[in-house]
């Protein structure tokens, strides 16, 4: 009898390689290649250009092998999705993802020293004894900065703000646009890591450095119930860094990417958008009153989903205006079918970024299906 347990052994080695190759290759292809060309400055190797100098006042830390942006915002922040931050203040560092041992990172001010204490005063001269007084009342000071505040919790992801959209009420101008590409002869899209040109230089104020969210104009919406024209959707497709500029035109990496970025895609200043933080806050329930306070309308869902759930992205037609802003918690609810009797409570959401009347808002918990239209209100 032919013995067929070493037969199984040598199938299971096989595919034991094959999942741990192909989860090798996942993980490459969501951290994309490294940046290039590699370069020596003073004892170490880096393909950036890290600064020399920097403010009297910065903290500046020497990144060492390990070391990720998320567990330095975490050591020097107090809270690891805060690295977008740390970001944001080293521009040198063109990809979040690679970071090199041996480049200085500002990671924030540096603490005032405090001053030396003064002499205490001589003794006075010796007087007559007083009446004893009664003893000083204790003076009740506050509480320090975080000893009775609540634990503050994100709440969305950073694709959740720089992969979503924003609204155009005032017909915004975006004159750049991204023109061609270097592998334009065989792709139509572009994603993290691919070189393009963009149609202005610096003729037209583009210096290198500069980085652009890559945005699309998508379609005008509407009030649900009005058909008010509200604004203009723009999707976030990405962002990217202008590496060299020519008069009219400039050469740019994309750094990051949510989807595909097609040719004609408009170029928009990019600002680091944080992500906002608050403390848990209670959803509404079914026997809860309404609060009273601004009430509107969902208006757009994340392409264009139309049964709503937990973690869905959506647009209201509520925003500064209507004291929304980033952090601010709204009840989602539908109204009663039966005249006089109480909504229907569908869950909580909050907003993530505002304009003057509107808001992007992530779905934190939902109680079934919600649809564009659904009615929304300030907690």
């Amino acid at each position: 009898m032919r013995e067929e347990k070493p037969v199984m052994g040598r199938i299971t080695v096989w595919a034991l390689i094959v999942l741990l190759f192909s989860g090798y290759l996942m993980a490459q292809e969501q951290s994309g290649p490294p940046p290039r060309p590699l370069h020596k400055v003073g004892d170490h190797w880096t393909p950036y250009e890290p600064p020399q100098e920097f403010p009297p006042d910065a903290q500046v830390y020497i990144i060492q092998p390990g070391d990720t942006l998320w567990a330095l915002a975490q050591k020097f922040l107090g809270n690891p999705y805060l690295w977008p931050q740390l970001w944001e203040q080293n521009q040198y560092i063109r990809d979040a993802h690679w970071i090199y041992p041996g480049d200085p990172l500002v990671v924030g001010v540096k603490a005032a020293e405090a001053p030396a204490p003064e002499a205490p005063p001589p003794p006075p001269a010796a007087e007559a004894q007083p009446s004893p007084a009664a003893p000083p009342s204790p003076i009740t000071l506050p509480p320090a900065a975080g000893e009775a505040a609540e634990e503050l919790v994100p709440l969305g992801s950073e694709d959740d703000i720089h992969c979503f959209v924003y609204v155009d009420t005032e017909g915004e101008e975006l004159p750049l646009t991204i023109a061609s590409a270097e592998r334009i002869g065989y792709q139509a899209r572009f994603a993290t890591g691919d070189i393009v040109f963009i149609n202005g230089g610096e003729a037209e104020g583009v210096k290198a450095g500069d980085e652009f969210f890559v945005v699309m104009p998508d379609r005008v919406i509407k009030h649900p119930t009005t058909g008010a024209k509200l604004g203009r959707v723009v999707r976030y497709l990405g962002h990217l860094r202008v590496i060299c500029t020519q008069e009219h035109s400039a050469t740019a990496e994309i750094m990051a990417s949510c989807d595909p970025i097609p040719l004609g895609a408009k170029l928009k200043p990019f600002e680091a958008i944080p992500i906002p933080m608050a403390p848990k806050t209670a959803a509404a329930t079914r026997c809860d009153a309404p609060s009273g306070k601004a009430r509107g309308f969902i208006v757009y869902s994340k392409d264009n989903v139309e049964s709503l759930g937990q973690d869905h992205l959506v647009v209201v037609d509520l925003g500064e205006a209507d004291e929304v802003q980033p952090g601010t918690f709204l009840t989602i609810y539908r109204e009663n079918p039966v005249p006089g009797l109480p909504r229907i409570v569908l869950g909580q959401g909050a907003a993530l970024t505002a304009g003057p009347h509107w808001a992007t808002v992530k779905l934190l918990a939902t109680d079934g299906p919600v649809h564009v239209g659904d009615r929304v209100e300030v907690q």
